[in-house]
Parts: C-alpha cells; sequence; structure tokens
C-alpha cells in the first residue's frame, strides 16, 4: 500500500500537468463531493434527531461520566 505522501504528490503532480480549465474542473467536483457528504450527513442527522430519547437518562449518564473521571488509573510509585 502506498503511503499518504506519495498519493498526495502524485495527485499534486498531476493537477500541475492539467491545464487551468481541468484544474478548475477537479476543484468544482472535489467541492461538489464535500457538499454531497455534508448534505447527507445531515440529512442523517435530522432524521435521527431524538429517535434515542427515553432510551438514556441524560442526567444519570452525565453523574456517570463526572464520577469516573475522579477515579484515578494510574498506578502510585512507592520509593
Amino acid at each position: 500500500m502506498l503511503a499518504t505522501k506519495t498519493i498526495e504528490k502524485k495527485i499534486i503532480t498531476k493537477l500541475k500537468e492539467l491545464p487551468d480549465d481541468g484544474k478548475k474542473e477537479v476543484l468544482e467536483y472535489i467541492d461538489y463531493l464535500k457538499n454531497k457528504k455534508k448534505e447527507k450527513t445531515l440529512r442523517l442527522l435530522k432524521k435521527t434527531a431524538g429517535k434515542w430519547k427515553g432510551l438514556i437518562d441524560a442526567e444519570k449518564l452525565k453523574r456517570d461520566i463526572y464520577s469516573d473521571r475522579l477515579i484515578s488509573t494510574r498506578s502510585r510509585v512507592k520509593f
């Protein structure tokens, strides 16, 4: 598997070889993909919003989280 840096270098090299119109098309397509992903995420969030209500006691969860933070997970070294 190629390293991320190697892939990035290859992509940048190919982009530099493209004419200006080609570069513009690629960048527009990247923006399109980003927006599409954002739209999908927002749609899924709206679809699932509130579905967990009644399944979790939020106040108890917060109390548990705060009490768990007080527990030390490091062992104490004795000299």
